[in-house]
């Protein structure tokens, strides 16, 4: 009797152990879809066959955090600050010599994939990916989902060369275009085009608006801002917008803000999580109204 019910319980055993056997071969499979696979960026560059006459050179490399710096020498810290997970490099060569770099850098969300793009502009607006910006012939650059790519030629080329590699490279890569809460809740009445950039940290601003280099505001990855320029009553206004975790970090930053001697700054408020301050040569009346705008 004993040994009959010690079988039962050893073969309902069995059968457990081979649940859990699936249960975990299935979560090996899962963590490797999501994880290994996505963060390969090198899977999505383009291949042989894309452009007549251009053939990748060797093998794509993929870069982490840890050896960043080999690909963007210098520059790392503005990649860290949106949450840089991955990148991956390939090189092409063309006819006559002609070389072709393709960067591609996974971002922590859509939303950093955007600020990065954001705050890269230097050409003109392309219509690829969810955005693009380009030096005719020389130079590509869009964002798509959470991913940045930036396409540089060795020399002058047709612009469907580079527009050629630029599709590809957006058909294999995850569908997707939302941008960031904050940018599309900015007042369109006066806004600059293309001058919306969405930021973490204060070295992603840097250019557009000097705080000082000591992070006056409190801005971390926990943090979503926007730096947008406006025509206000004739003049040119640079607008902050900061939302933070809670509105205790919100209060802080304004009185850090206040007590500060950022120079050309109007006028600052806060509301609840939310801090924006207008900075430039325009009337308090014209800042004010702009200020209202937001925070409604």
């Amino acid at each position: 009797m004993r040994a009959t019910v010690l079988r039962g319980h050893l073969r309902r055993w069995g059968r457990r152990v081979a649940v859990l056997d699936v249960l975990l071969t299935l979560s090996v499979i899962g963590v490797a879809c999501a994880g290994g696979v996505a963060d390969d960026p090198a899977r999505s560059l383009p291949t042989d066959d894309v452009i007549p006459g251009w053939a990748r050179q060797e093998a794509p490399r993929v870069f982490t955090r840890d050896d960043l710096y080999e690909l963007v020498d210098g520059q790392a810290e503005a990649f860290f600050a949106y949450g840089l997970t991955h990148a991956a490099l390939a090189r092409y060569a063309g006819p006559q010599g002609t070389g072709l770099r393709i960067e591609l850098f996974r971002l922590a969300s859509p939303a950093d994939a955007y600020g990065l793009f954001s705050t890269s502009l230097s050409g003109e607006p392309v219509a690829l990916g969810a955005g693009g910006d380009a030096d005719p012939g020389r130079r590509l650059a869009f964002w798509q989902e959470r991913y940045y790519a930036r396409l540089q030629t060795t020399r002058p080329v047709a612009d469907e060369i580079l527009l050629g590699f630029g599709r590809a490279l957006a058909a294999a890569l995850p569908v997707g275009d939302e941008l960031p809460e904050l940018v599309t809740r900015l007042p369109a009445d006066g806004l600059h085009p293309r001058s919306a950039r969405f930021f973490r940290q204060e070295i992603s601003i840097q250019p557009w608006l000097w705080l000082g280099g000591t992070n006056l505001l409190g801005l971390s990855q926990e943090t979503q801002g926007v730096l947008a320029d406006y025509t206000l009553g004739g003049g040119t206004a640079r607008l902050l917008w900061v939302r933070y975790p809670n509105a205790a970090a919100a209060e802080k930053a304004f009185r850090a803000l206040q007590g500060s001697t950022i120079p050309h700054r109007v006028m600052a408020q806060m509301k609840e999580k939310e801090l924006v301050a207008v900075f430039g040569e325009v009337g308090v009346e014209e800042a004010k109204e702009l200020v209202n705008k937001v925070l409604r």
